[in-house]
């Protein structure tokens, strides 16, 4: 852990007293901006599509079987049942399909009817995928993840860090199917950590200065965003990866 751990929480407290009388808060600095070429994993192609996505079919050659447009909506959304609604061929289930994969199958379904059919089927919005952000940040809550993401970048999207954050300790929370996967970025000096990409339903969480254990600064905001990341194995497993006395 930093060497800051071991400056006595009195020097703390009169330190950041200094800073916050300073300025009110500080932005995330305009070198954390990385451009989304470092995040291959979450380029546009490989987003999977999930429920309340917005998408947009046309087919060649056959106008009357595009999606809809309306002066409120441009496209189809995606059902909660994970399926898109098309003219000729109905209901074609598309959730947890990549872009050029739900194109496949959507132009398989026209298949069926139409002789080798040509057809663009495009992303609208990616309404359904979201991370949390919470914590030390000027606007908390929960984001929608409309294009690749990493943590750097995210934090910029909650307008900075506040003047009580720990900046070396922001740490990232992802349930999986294996279990819990835990990040800690250091947001005060980049590095590859803060590249991670975000992914639906990701809890990001920056740490006020001064707070004793992990779990008493996010408990009272996990239990209102998420049950599971709020357990109590959880919460000792993130304490432990974090060093927490």
């Amino acid at each position: 852990m930093p060497d800051a751990r071991s400056i006595s929480s009195t020097l703390l407290v009169a330190l950041f007293g200094l800073v916050a009388s300073a300025c009110s808060l500080r932005p995330v600095p305009e070198s954390l901006e990385v451009p989304p070429t470092t995040l291959a994993s979450t380029a546009p192609e490989l987003m999977r599509l999930g429920p309340n996505d917005i998408v947009r079919a046309q087919v060649h050659g056959y106008p009357e079987l595009s999606t809809p447009e309306t002066a409120e909506l441009t496209g189809t959304r995606v059902d909660p049942e994970g399926t898109v609604s098309l003219p000729l061929v109905g209901p074609v289930p598309v959730a947890g399909l990549t872009l050029p994969e739900a194109r496949e199958r959507v132009t398989a379904a026209y298949a069926t009817y139409l002789k080798e059919p040509r057809l663009d089927f495009s992303v609208v919005e990616y309404a359904a995928r979201r991370f949390y952000l919470y914590g030390q940040v000027a606007a908390p809550g929960a984001y929608p993840i409309d294009r690749p993401l990493n943590v750097y970048q995210a934090l910029s999207i909650g307008g900075g860090f506040g003047p009580q954050a720990d900046r070396e300790e922001v740490v990232l929370m992802r349930q999986t199917p294996d279990g819990v996967e835990v990040h800690v970025v250091d947001g005060e000096t980049p590095d590859a950590s803060g590249l991670v990409a975000l992914q639906p339903e990701d809890f990001l969480f920056v740490r006020r200065t001064g707070v004793g254990r992990f779990s008493e600064d996010v408990l009272p905001v996990l239990t209102g965003v998420s049950s599971s990341l709020s357990s109590v194995a959880t919460l000792l497993l993130i304490e432990d990866r974090l060093g927490d006395d």
